[in-house]
């Protein structure tokens, strides 16, 4: 039995899906940064990484899946990791749900896209829960933060041995990113977002100086790989495919040989 072990907690940016092979519903990948980096480490994984999951899925929401599955709270389930007490690191990366950015991003390419196609773009768009009449319940950068607070506060109790690494998404839109003949968003919903992603990455600033003796935040601003074509080659849309979670891992795991003196 490996003697570092590991907890992973959050949203598909870490659960990484459209990489293949996923286990569903909560398609979490093998190859994702989480795995990528334990296994450098031969140390032990306790995956809890889920796409479509929230802060509040994380905390204490159930989460629904599309396939009628539901899975318990992430924190319940690290609860009954045999030696959770012991876990000495645990890793976070979500928020981007809590605020609608995904779905918004892939809401405002559709309608690029299926122009013309205004059945299926109305379905498509209702299933995303943007639709007239669908469900859109986004929190505010506030609440996502005292989320965050909830959660490593959870954390701290159940893993009190623990570092906890906030890790940020990885730049979708990057100053890199260039309009292209095949890039359905245009510049204002391009800047829109990289906006947003910057004040989820105030919400992580913000949350970890509030518990900073355990806490911090690993930074995905110089990661390589966040370009159009990483978005575009493959997986699922306005998410990091392989390349991108190389990149996070490798970052991941230099914070974690810093903060555990390895």
């Amino acid at each position: 039995m490996p003697s570092l072990h590991i907890a992973a907690l959050g949203s598909s940016f870490a659960s990484g899906p459209g990489i293949p092979p996923e286990i569903p519903p909560a398609r979490r990948a093998y190859y994702n940064y989480p795995s990528l980096v334990t296994r450098s480490l031969s140390a032990q994984l306790s995956d809890f990484s889920s796409s479509g999951a929230t802060l509040l899925n994380v905390l204490n929401e159930p989460q629904d899946y599309a396939t009628g599955e539901t899975a318990q709270p992430q924190l319940d389930a690290l609860a009954k990791v045999d030696g959770v007490e012991g876990i000495n690191v645990v890793m976070l990366t979500a928020g981007g749900n809590d605020i609608g950015m995904s779905k918004a991003m892939i809401g405002d390419a559709a309608k690029v896209v299926l122009k013309g196609d205004e059945d299926f773009l109305e379905v498509f768009l209702e299933m995303l829960g943007l639709a007239p009449g669908g469900e859109d319940a986004r929190a505010d950068f506030t609440e996502v933060e005292r989320r965050f607070v909830a959660i490593v506060d959870r954390v701290r109790v159940l893993c009190p041995k623990a570092r906890i690494l906030l890790v940020e998404y990885i730049s979708i839109f990057g100053p890199q990113t260039k309009l292209a003949d095949d890039q359905p968003l245009d510049a204002k919903q391009i800047e829109n977002y990289r906006k947003m992603a910057d004040d989820l990455a105030g919400a992580y600033a913000r949350a970890a100086e509030q518990r900073r003796d355990f806490v911090e935040v690993v930074s995905m601003k110089e990661v390589s790989g966040c370009t159009e074509k990483m978005v575009k080659s493959g997986g699922v849309p306005y998410h990091p495919n392989a390349a991108g979670h190389v990149g996070m891992a490798k970052v991941v795991e230099e914070r974690v040989r810093k903060v555990l003196g390895l």
